[in-house]
């Protein structure tokens, strides 16, 4: 599995406590879209849908163990039904180009080709690294139990521990900050030199 997202769970188990009667989210992925963004993605099992999700209004993503009641929330902005669901499914959307990687939720998964539907986020600044990920307790097609720590991979025009809700930089001022940062080693050489 290419860039499988490393999950650790808090305290009893993501969604455990809520039972599958209402914890409906049984994975999370992700796409780099090359341009400093990636979009976030909650995979579910509740049938096909005919619009994104406004239960929960979408992911929360912040540092794990802090409020996460002050974590940015970003909304399911879109959908899309019938792909994934299996590990072998989720797979070939990352070799499809679909997702650059995701992660399950372990209770809840259960590889099963019928668990195949996805919201989706509108584009967000989120790098590499070990994040809080939480779509709330309301019932019912992206309902967690409680935030779950999650390690994203695989991103790679983002710089890792960039954190959610970040300004993606212009592509002028990143040259500048090059330019800068090139110039500034060149300086400390000289100086070492002499």
């Amino acid at each position: 599995m290419k860039n499988l997202l490393v999950t650790t769970l808090a305290a009893a188990t993501l969604f455990g406590a809520a039972g599958t009667a209402n914890a409906h989210l049984t994975a999370f992925g992700w796409k780099d879209n090359g341009n400093g963004t990636i979009t976030m993605f909650g995979q579910h099992w509740h049938g096909d849908q005919t619009e994104p999700s406004t239960a929960n209004g979408g992911v929360r993503i912040g540092v794990f163990g802090t409020d996460d009641t002050l974590w940015p929330v970003f909304q399911w902005t879109g959908f899309f039904n019938n792909e994934g669901g299996t590990l072998a499914g989720m797979d070939a959307m990352i070799t499809a180009g679909r997702l650059t990687g995701y992660a399950v939720e372990p209770t809840n998964f259960s590889d099963s080709p019928f668990e195949n539907d996805w919201f989706f986020t509108d584009p967000l600044v989120l790098g590499n690294g070990t994040w809080g990920l939480f779509t709330g307790t309301n019932c019912c097609i992206d309902t967690m139990s409680a935030p779950g720590q999650f390690t994203l991979t695989g991103i790679t025009s983002v710089p890792g521990g960039t954190g959610p809700g970040g300004v993606v930089p212009e592509p002028a001022s990143l040259a500048l900050l090059g330019i800068g940062m090139a110039g500034l080693a060149a300086s400390r050489r000289r100086k070492q030199a002499v």
